[in-house]
């Protein structure tokens, strides 16, 4: 089997896979959008469940804080960092397609919510730890580049796994870092749960809608 990081095209062969991402993505962020411009009871719950976390947050030690606030540079400076590393590697080996992949997903993603954030001009909460940021707040960027990278990077990484064990760690570890990350985000008051779910939702629709078109495109081409 080679080495190299190439897109294992199963989103191509199963393209409902992706069809089912786009539809569950959007009916995630369709319902926290719905609930904050109707000021719905998960919006309502979002203000004292800051607070809870807020004054855990407060009595935590110091190590917790710094924790939490590894997930603020896990989701965006991280991030950043692989998928340059991905742009790198794609460019040196010419793999079009999967430079595509990152291309496109991280950075059309970043438009996105750039677009839908300013739409809402959702105010943050009042009580940020770690990292103040003054940016809207809904949908979390954060959350949807999380799924996005660490997403796609398993999506990579799985065929090159020797065994089933390693392949299920594997997910299981991109799915636990996708959680960490919206998580540290509440947790410190940088944003309000209903953000970090709204965020996941954007990041499982446009990973479904890019991966699997740009999956599709170049197979078609092959053909």
């Amino acid at each position: 089997m080679s080495c190299d990081l190439r897109a294992p095209g199963w989103l191509a062969r199963h393209p409902m896979v992706g069809v089912f991402m786009v539809i569950i993505g959007g009916l995630l962020f369709g319902a926290m959008a719905y609930q904050l411009k109707t000021n719905g009871p998960l919006i309502r719950a979002d203000i004292p469940l800051a607070s809870r976390l807020h004054a855990i947050a407060v009595e935590s030690p110091p190590n917790v804080d710094e924790t939490m606030t590894f997930g603020f540079f896990l989701g965006k400076e991280i991030v950043e960092i692989i998928g340059a590393m991905l742009v790198l590697y794609f460019l040196h080996k010419r793999y079009w397609p999967e430079l595509a992949m990152v291309i496109v997903g991280l950075s059309g993603a970043a438009g996105v919510w750039f677009l839908l954030t300013r739409y809402f001009g959702r105010v943050r909460p009042e009580a940020q730890m770690g990292i103040v940021v003054h940016e809207p707040s809904f949908p979390s960027g954060h959350a949807a580049h999380a799924v996005l990278c660490f997403g796609l990077l398993a999506y990579l990484l799985l065929p090159k796994m020797p065994s089933l064990f390693w392949k299920w760690l594997l997910v299981v570890a991109a799915v636990l870092t996708i959680l960490f990350i919206g998580f540290s985000r509440v947790f410190q008051g940088g944003h309000y749960l209903t953000d970090v779910l709204a965020g996941y939702g954007v990041g499982i629709a446009w990973a479904g809608l890019v991966y699997t078109v740009l999956e599709t495109f170049v197979n078609k081409r092959k053909a």
